[in-house]
């Protein structure tokens, strides 16, 4: 039975692998494991009670091979489970850190400071050179409603944060790069807390038009939506990246049939929200967050519109998105994700 032996043997190298791999030499299951594997491989007197048990079972040894991998897959799933959590609450604390420095630094720049009841919230990374055209074509009255721009910026030292304190608006400067989703959620809290009750997303890149802005946000002043969702597809949409824009239709189709309520254009970055809605919302996505906060509003009932938000190519600069590929895997993961937790 050297075939066993080498097998067991081969299971004990696996199982302190991935206990080092893991860095979780605690885990009481592993050593377990791994004592039983070292006993049965190492002890030839426990090698034939092992083949009589297989014989008297009518079983060969690639079932018992078969049946150990099987253990072995649970193990691991285990393992990597637990690892997954320990990570989320390690990453859960990490982000509770940065957003509180942020919103202390802030609290240090500008003090008890209010908001008009429109707040445009900007994420910025990387955008010294797209950032000032922007503010200059933000409205700042809207259907006689004033507006107020923050302009969040996410770990990005390129001084996007002093371009926008020259335009008189407000930065909050993020000390670590976590995405655009994590940006959003420190933007949202900093506006809620100093008295904005209509938040307006826009991204930094100049891809969108602000002028639309005050087409966006009519529905949900006027009290006839919650949220509301630009479209490129009912604006005008600028692209020679076909992929993309079958990303579009794709996830839109999906997101429809998971939902029920017809949308045609999840991941568009201009949007306009009552802050009840976001207070209401428990975000967690750091990127890829459009669908997260899209499927989490209308899985709550709120009533969730879509106006036209042409989109345009950047005007200098590239995506921080990634590749198409990157792109749709991770916001398939995301839509999946929030479909899940909103059932």
């Amino acid at each position: 039975m050297v075939a066993v032996r080498v097998v067991f043997a081969a299971f004990l190298v696996m199982t302190l692998g991935l206990m080092g791999f893991l860095e979780n030499w605690r885990s009481k299951i592993g050593w377990s494991l791994a004592v039983v594997f070292g006993v049965i491989a190492f002890e030839p007197a426990l090698v034939a009670p092992i083949g009589r048990l297989l014989r008297n079972h009518n079983l060969t040894i690639i079932d018992g091979v078969a049946i150990l991998l099987v253990l072995m897959v649970v193990l691991l799933f285990g393992a990597l489970r637990a690892a997954n959590g320990k990570s989320a609450k390690s990453l859960n604390i990490i982000n509770q850190l940065v957003d509180e420095q942020a919103f202390d630094d802030f609290d240090k720049d500008y003090g008890a400071v209010q908001f008009n009841p429109i707040t445009v919230v900007i994420p910025a990374y990387y955008e010294a050179a797209n950032i000032g055209k922007v503010l200059e074509s933000i409205p700042r009255m809207v259907h006689n409603t004033a507006v107020s721009v923050l302009v969040v910026v996410d770990g990005s030292p390129d001084g996007t944060d002093k371009i926008v304190k020259e335009h008189g608006d407000f930065a909050s400067y993020v000390r670590v790069n976590r995405g655009q989703g994590a940006a959003l959620r420190v933007g949202y809290h900093l506006a809620i807390e100093h008295g904005a009750q209509y938040i307006v997303t826009l991204d930094a890149d100049g891809q969108y038009d602000p002028e639309e802005m005050r087409d966006l946000v009519e529905p949900v002043l006027n009290d006839e939506a919650d949220y509301v969702q630009g479209s490129r597809r009912m604006g005008n949409y600028v692209t020679d990246d076909m992929i993309r824009v079958l990303g579009v239709y794709w996830f839109n189709w999906l997101i429809g049939i998971l939902i029920k309520q017809k949308i045609t254009d999840s991941s568009n970055g201009f949007r306009a929200i009552k802050a009840q809605v976001l207070k209401d919302l428990s975000l967690s996505e750091d990127q890829y967050h459009a669908a997260e906060l899209l499927i989490l509003s209308m899985r709550k009932n709120y009533r969730v519109i879509e106006r036209p938000a042409s989109m345009y190519p950047r005007t200098s600069g590239h995506t921080k998105k990634g590749h198409n590929l990157t792109y749709a895997y991770h916001y398939a993961r995301v839509i999946f994700k929030s479909w899940l937790r909103a059932i």
